[in-house]
C-alpha cells in the first residue's frame, strides 16, 4: 500500500504568509503557534493540493494576501514510487480570477483538474458539529469525500447545480414567460436534473453504505462495545423515473416558493445511537466519537478504493478531544503522513515528530 505525502511546499502571498519554503517528514508534522498566526493557513494550503475547495468555506480571493493580486502554492508530493510537482495559482485580477493548477509542469488548467493526483483527509473543529448540524453539513461531507474517490462526480454535481440554478431562476420569474414556453423549458430542466440526480444518488448510496459499516466498527471500539451507531440515508428517490415524476409533482409548490422545493439538494443522512436520534439525544462526547469514527472511516474508504494512504490533516482538533479520543485517533493514523496544528505543542505527546512554529505568517522548523 502506497503512502501519499508532501515532501515540500512553497507559499507566496498566501493569506498572511508572504513567502515560505518548507520540507516535511513522512511521519508526524506538528504546526504550533498562537491563534491568528497562520497555522490553519498552512494546513489549508496542503488541503488545496487535492483540487478541492477550502475546508473553511473561503472564497478564492480570500486566500490571497490583502496587498497582492495572486497567491501561489508549489508542492512536491510523492506516493512511495513517484514524485510529482503540483503548482496552484490563485488569481484575482481583471483578466484572471479563480484557482488554476499545473501538474508536473503540464498545461495550466482549472484547479479541479488535479483531483485524484493527491489525497488527503482533513479534520477541523467545524466537523465536530457534523452530527448536530444541518443536513447541508452532512451532504457536504459525503459529496466532498466522493469527489476525491471519483473525480468524475465533480462534473456531474456541478452540472446538476447549473441546471438547478437555471430552474430556480425560471421559477422565480415564471410570470414573465408564456405558459407554453415556461412548461417546456421547465420540463427540459426537470429531465436533466432527474438524470443527474440519479447519478448523484447512486454514488451517495454507495459511499454511505461503506461509511455505515466502517464508522460503526470504529465507534464500537471507541465505546468499548457499550454503544452502537447506525446511518440511514434519506434519498429523494431511488429510480430515475421516480426522480422525474416527483419533480413534476412539485411544480405548483415550486412556483409558489419561487425555487425547487425538493430534490437531492435537500437530502439528509440520519445518524442513530442505540436506536435513538444522535442529533437529539447524543451527548457532546458521543457526538465527537461519532465524528471521529466518520473521519477514520473516510480515510479507510479512500485507502480501500484508491489503494493509497491519504495525508491526514488535523487542524486544531486534538484540543477539542479528550485524552482517550486523542490517543485513539493518533493510534489509528499511525503509518501515514500527518499534519497537526495546535496552540499548545505540549498537549501533543509525540516522541518522533517534526515541529514548526508559526508567528505572524513566518514559519520555521524548530
Amino acid at each position: 500500500m502506497n503512502n501519499c505525502c508532501v515532501k515540500s511546499i512553497e507559499l507566496e502571498n498566501y493569506r498572511n504568509i508572504k513567502h515560505t519554503k518548507l520540507e516535511f517528514c513522512d511521519g508526524i508534522n506538528v504546526v504550533t503557534g498562537e491563534n491568528g498566526q497562520g497555522k490553519t493557513n498552512l494546513i489549508e494550503s496542503i488541503w488545496l493540493l487535492t483540487g478541492g475547495k477550502s475546508f473553511r468555506g473561503s472564497k478564492d480571493k480570500d486566500m490571497i494576501n490583502k496587498d497582492c493580486s495572486f497567491a501561489r502554492i508549489v508542492a512536491i508530493t510523492a506516493d512511495d514510487s513517484y514524485e510529482n510537482k503540483i503548482e496552484l495559482l490563485i488569481a484575482d485580477t481583471e483578466g484572471k480570477k479563480g484557482r488554476y493548477a499545473k501538474f508536473n509542469d503540464g498545461a495550466q488548467k482549472r484547479a479541479v483538474s488535479i483531483v485524484g493526483k493527491f489525497y488527503a483527509v482533513v479534520f477541523c473543529p467545524q466537523h465536530l458539529t457534523l452530527v448536530s448540524g444541518s443536513p447541508s453539513m452532512r451532504r457536504k461531507f459525503v459529496d466532498g469525500a466522493i469527489c476525491q474517490i471519483y473525480p468524475g462526480y465533480i462534473k456531474t454535481f456541478k452540472t446538476f447545480e447549473k441546471y438547478l440554478e437555471q430552474k430556480n431562476s425560471l421559477l422565480k420569474n415564471c410570470n414573465k414567460y408564456p405558459v407554453a414556453e415556461f412548461k417546456s423549458t421547465l420540463d427540459i430542466y426537470n429531465r436533466n436534473i432527474a438524470a443527474l440526480s440519479f447519478e448523484i444518488y447512486k454514488k451517495r448510496k454507495e459511499y454511505i453504505d461503506l461509511l455505515a459499516v466502517k464508522a460503526k466498527e470504529y465507534y464500537s471500539k471507541i465505546s468499548s462495545g457499550r454503544e452502537s451507531i447506525e446511518f440511514k440515508y434519506l434519498p429523494f428517490a431511488e429510480k430515475e423515473e421516480d426522480f422525474y415524476s416527483l419533480l413534476c409533482q412539485s411544480i405548483d409548490a415550486d412556483k409558489r416558493a419561487g425555487f425547487s422545493t425538493c430534490g437531492v439538494q435537500r437530502e439528509d443522512v440520519e445518524i442513530y445511537i442505540d436506536g435513538e436520534s444522535a442529533k437529539e439525544f447524543a451527548s457532546q462526547g458521543q457526538q465527537r466519537s461519532i465524528v471521529l469514527s466518520m473521519k477514520l472511516a473516510e480515510s479507510d474508504i479512500l485507502k480501500e478504493i484508491c489503494e493509497i494512504n491519504p495525508v491526514i490533516l488535523l487542524d486544531d482538533v486534538l484540543s477539542e478531544l479528550d485524552f482517550k479520543r486523542q490517543e485513539y485517533l493518533l493510534e489509528n493514523i499511525e503509518g501515514k503522513q500527518v499534519f497537526i496544528s495546535s496552540c499548545d505543542e505540549n498537549r501533543i505527546n509525540l516522541a518522533s515528530s517534526r515541529k514548526y512554529l508559526v508567528k505572524n505568517g513566518e514559519i520555521e522548523c524548530i
